[in-house]
């Protein structure tokens, strides 16, 4: 199976390297060029990994993002950095990043980093202890025509399941459980994400567009997911 990685970056030289060594060892990736492209692609597809051009942002930035995807992705997190500093370093450990690399990097070194942390997260997946069974009753919440089953993470509309992404769901989840109250941006991000970073209206805006598109019947005259307009959102029963 090839593993496929994730790359947020624009950096051309950069791009061309990593082509390069992606055909030699059999990887892919795919290419976002915001923070925010990369938090809302990770809702549709886990990717074996996270390569960042820290070239294409600030290093607040890229901490700010790692620290809010950190425990979505279960693969190794490299840095690629115009130039190394202890203190870039550093941060960038305390966020939880697997490497940081210099650029220009050698290649045959590059890969053998990555496939020796690809089998160490596989080898960890494979020697996690099973949960132990905790069955516990299932909470149903109704929403107009929607059901919301919190125990099995499934929505119903009309009877008719929609399929939600696990953040989508844990945003309704959140909206309703805070239902006739207006939540700004902000609030949304810290309660669903866990962690403010930024650019946060442009990531809640997405989410909640996705959730109208499917539950709503219509999204541009929403029933219950309405926007307050200079404030943020709420939901209504």
């Amino acid at each position: 199976m090839t593993d496929r990685f994730l790359l947020m970056g624009q950096n051309a030289d950069l791009i061309d390297c990593l082509n390069r060594l992606s055909k030699r060892a059999a990887w892919t990736f795919d290419q976002v060029t915001t923070p925010t492209g990369l938090v809302v692609e990770l809702e549709h597809e886990q990717p074996a990994g996270i390569w960042w051009d820290l070239s294409a942002s600030t290093l607040d930035t890229a901490i700010a993002t790692v620290t809010l995807v950190r425990s979505q992705v279960h693969g190794p997190i490299v840095v690629f950095v115009p130039r190394l500093t202890e203190r870039i370093q550093r941060k960038l450990y305390q966020a939880r990043v697997d490497d940081v690399i210099a650029v220009p990097f050698e290649d045959r070194v590059l890969r053998a980093l990555i496939e020796q942390r690809l089998w160490l997260y596989q080898h960890i997946k494979t020697h996690e202890p099973e949960a132990p069974a905790n069955p516990v009753s299932s909470e149903i919440v109704v929403i107009g025509h929607w059901q919301v089953d919190y125990q099995n993470y499934q929505v119903l509309k009309d009877g008719i399941q929609v399929e939600l992404t696990p953040k989508e769901f844990q945003l309704l989840s959140y909206l309703i459980d805070h239902r006739n109250q207006v939540l700004s941006r902000d609030q949304l991000v810290n309660g669903v994400w866990g962690y403010d970073i930024l650019n946060t209206s442009r990531i809640v805006d997405i989410h909640i567009s996705h959730l109208r598109d499917k539950l709503e019947d219509d999204p541009h005259h929403p029933a219950h997911l309405l926007t307050v307009r200079g404030f943020g959102y709420k939901l209504v029963e």
